[in-house]
């Protein structure tokens, strides 16, 4: 017996591994009802509006793919199919709608790309102490490179200064992710931890253990601490060197139900160890300084702990340049042939499932490597080992072929550019590739950022200087933003849907001085944004 297409399209269905729907939209009211659904479609469309989801998809004729984030924390993947039936009403249409569970998948690449990021905070970090000569001047900066990469949101180092057998603590660093979240107590601050009902936790310090506690699994006399601090989970770690106890390294989270898992805690557990080194570095260097100019006994004594201390200083030192080395052979080299390769796989066109997943060895590689590849130079700028390659050219024609080069960037946000060559063409010697460079993550940032139909970009020339300007119409940037804008890791309105590093602005500036100019910054809120780039003649 002949089966109609709608009983076959209906067996198809079941047999689909994805949750699959049909829909009838008319072509004239775009309404659109179900007319088929299959039942992993309808233990998945629970718990988000899904017609209000699928009424703007039709009213804006945007089939493309779309993450969709569920209250219960699973994430669907959607996507569409227009199909054709026989016979079917010329006034309506029907489209495959499907919906995947790709919860398990993007939480894996979400903890991947983490230990990444926590391996790149830690040699930042590191780079930054060793060009120090005090971790007092170094500790907060370093601390907060290194909170950047994590999933906490405050960082503090507790320096451990006993008097007279009593247990108490000098706060040396407390960096947030914001002044939203309020700094640690003064109570901690060389106060007796036993009277403050923390004895517990000073106890378990000592021994070598770490204190891995959330709010509602707390003492009643530790609860002041998460009152203060407004703090829903406290991890602190023992500092050591050589079995002798220096202090604590503390981190904080304010979401509420949010673990750490116990994999990661192993992880943040092995920083302490470099902390410990520094930390005896500089007590042994201010000892040092203490005693200098009258004990000169002492300064012998002392010059082999402090030739130890410079070894292991360079120790780390190596392994960071080694790291560096490794991080830019080991990863940089197979992305590229994972990204190449997920390209050149040809595969059959009924295959959508590896064509997904294709693409998503394509777009993460590209991303991952995009970060690599801005930690990198970002390492060479401050190194001083950035070359400069001078050539002579006329500035407008870089111009226009960095236009030509973000226009696509452009075209999809449905952004116009709008360009002013100078009035007096004249050539410049510099490096033109640096300057492309810096105007690629200029106009980059006004796409990503501003909302506007147009930017503007101006070349011209001011009293023997070039200047390209980059204006948007956006939301602009407060004076209090202004002064940070430049920091490394600095993402203003960072709400999680625009990617990016924070890097690209503090590259940037670091071209344009290392070309013997500058980049400056004129912006006011609610009236957009304008980034000068002047440049001198650079004398061969």
């Amino acid at each position: 017996m002949d089966l109609d297409p709608w009983s076959l399209l209906k067996a198809s269905l079941e047999g689909d591994d994805s949750g699959t729907s049909i829909l009838s939209i008319d072509k004239i009211t775009k309404k659109f009802e179900f007319i088929l659904k299959n039942q992993l479609f309808e233990s998945l469309e629970s718990g988000f509006d899904l017609d209000g989801f699928l009424t703007n998809k039709i009213d804006n004729t945007n089939f493309s793919r779309e993450l969709i984030y569920k209250k219960d924390g699973i994430i669907l993947e959607s996507s569409f199919g227009k199909f054709n039936l026989p016979g079917q009403n010329e006034n309506k249409e029907y489209t495959k709608f499907s919906i995947k569970d790709i919860t398990t998948k993007q939480r894996q690449e979400e903890e991947i790309a983490w230990r990444l990021r926590f391996e790149l905070g830690v040699a930042s970090s590191i780079q930054i102490l060793i060009q120090q000569p005090s971790i007092r001047d170094g500790l907060p900066h370093a601390l907060y490179q290194l909170l950047y990469f994590t999933e906490m949101d405050s960082i503090f180092f507790l320096k451990y200064e006993p008097v007279e057998n009593i247990d108490k603590f000098h706060v040396w660093v407390n960096e947030r992710k914001t002044t939203k979240y309020p700094p640690l107590p003064k109570e901690l601050h060389n106060a007796d931890w036993y009277d403050l009902g923390l004895g517990r936790w000073v106890h378990k310090l000592k021994k070598e253990k770490s204190i891995y506690l959330a709010r509602d699994k707390a003492l009643t006399r530790e609860k002041w601490f998460f009152d203060q601090t407004k703090a829903e989970t406290l991890l602190l770690i023992p500092v050591r060197f050589e079995k002798r106890f220096l202090g604590v390294m503390g981190f904080l989270k304010y979401k509420q139900n949010s673990p750490i898992h116990p994999e990661n805690l192993m992880i943040y557990q092995s920083v302490s160890r470099w902390m410990g080194l520094f930390v005896q570095r500089d007590m042994d260097i201010t000892e040092l300084n203490r005693y200098k100019s009258t004990l000169e006994s002492l300064v012998l004594e002392r010059t082999l702990d402090l030739t130890k201390t410079k070894e292991e200083l360079e120790r780390a030192y190596k392994v960071k340049t080694e790291f560096l080395a490794h991080m830019s052979h080991e990863l940089r080299t197979p992305l590229n042939s994972i990204i190449g390769f997920s390209k050149l796989i040809d595969l059959p066109a009924t295959d959508e499932t590896g064509k997904e997943y294709l693409n998503y060895i394509y777009t993460g590689g590209t991303r991952l490597l995009n970060m690599i590849n801005e930690i990198l130079n970002l390492m060479k700028i401050e190194s001083g080992q950035i070359k400069i390659q001078i050539t002579t050219f006329k500035p407008e024609d870089i111009c226009r072929q960095t236009l030509e080069l973000i226009q696509p960037q452009a075209n999809a946000k449905g952004m116009d550019i709008r360009f002013r060559p100078p009035i007096q063409s004249k050539p410049l010697t510099s490096d033109s590739g640096k300057i492309q460079q810096i105007l690629l993550n200029l106009l980059s940032n006004a796409i990503k950022y501003a909302n506007q139909p147009y930017i503007e970009v101006d070349c011209e020339w001011i009293h023997d200087l070039l200047t390209i300007s980059v204006r948007d119409f956006g939301p602009g940037i407060s004076e209090e933003d202004q002064n940070r804008i430049f920091h490394t890791f600095t993402r203003l309105n960072d709400d999680g849907k625009i990617e990016g590093t924070g890097l690209g602005l503090s590259i940037s500036q670091g071209l344009a001085i290392r070309l013997g100019g500058s980049l400056e910054l004129v912006s006011q809120v609610g009236q957009g944004s304008n980034f000068k780039l002047k440049l001198p003649e650079i004398i061969k």
